[in-house]
C-alpha cells in the first residue's frame, strides 16, 4: 500500500478508485440496514433469515469478538501507517500490517462486518457482505493497476511477496524475512 490522496491540496503516490468513498458508504449503510432489519424482524416476529436457532449464540460470540477486534486492529494500524506520519516523501509502505496483506484497511472493514454477521447470523447480511467483498476486490484491482503504472517492478515485487487478502502463515515467510535481513 502506498500513501493515497490525502486531501485536495496534498496528493499522494497512488489514487483510490474514483468512487471509493461513495461505494464504501453505500455498502456499509446497506450492510447495517439489512443486518438491523433482519435481526429486528427475527426478534419481533420470529421469522427472518437469521440462523440463531441452528447455532447457539455463545458459540457465535467468540468468532464475532475475534473478527471485530482484529478488524478494528487492522483499520487502526493501517490508518496510522498511511496517515500518521504525513510527509512530502511518498513511497511504498510495506512494513507493519502492510507486510502481512496489501489492503488491511479494506480487510479490517470486512472483518468488522463479519463480526456483526456472527452476532446475528443473518443470511441476508452475509449476502451483502459477499457483495461488499466483490466490490472491494474490484476497487483494489483498479488501485493496484495505478500503483503498478507508477511504481512498476517495485510494486509487482510487493504483490508477489505480500498476499492481497489472506495473510500467509508459513515457515517460508519467516525464511524470506531472515534472508532479507542479511
Amino acid at each position: 500500500m502506498v500513501v493515497v490522496e490525502i486531501s485536495k491540496n496534498k496528493a499522494g503516490l497512488g489514487y483510490e478508485h474514483p468512487h471509493c468513498d461513495q461505494i464504501q458508504l453505500i455498502m456499509i449503510i446497506t450492510f447495517f440496514v439489512v443486518w438491523g432489519v433482519d435481526s429486528l424482524v427475527f426478534f419481533i416476529f420470529g421469522y427472518s433469515t437469521v440462523l440463531v436457532g441452528l447455532i447457539s449464540l455463545p458459540v457465535l460470540l467468540l468468532p464475532a469478538i475475534l473478527s471485530l477486534v482484529f478488524g478494528l486492529y487492522l483499520i487502526a494500524k493501517s490508518h496510522k501507517a498511511v496517515f500518521g506520519g504525513i510527509t512530502n516523501q511518498h513511497g511504498l509502505i510495506d512494513s507493519g500490517v502492510y507486510s502481512w496483506i496489501r489492503h488491511p484497511m479494506y480487510l479490517g472493514i470486512l472483518l468488522s462486518c463479519l463480526g456483526f454477521f456472527f452476532i446475528s447470523s443473518s443470511i441476508l447480511s452475509f449476502g451483502v457482505l459477499i457483495a461488499f467483498f466483490i466490490l472491494y476486490d474490484k476497487m483494489t484491482a483498479y488501485e493496484e493497476k495505478d500503483l503498478i503504472r507508477k511504481l512498476g517492478e517495485e510494486y509487482i515485487a510487493y504483490q508477489k511477496r505480500v498476499p492481497k487478502w489472506f495473510p500467509r502463515i508459513s515457515p517460508q515467510r519467516s525464511l524470506d524475512n531472515k534472508l532479507g535481513e542479511k
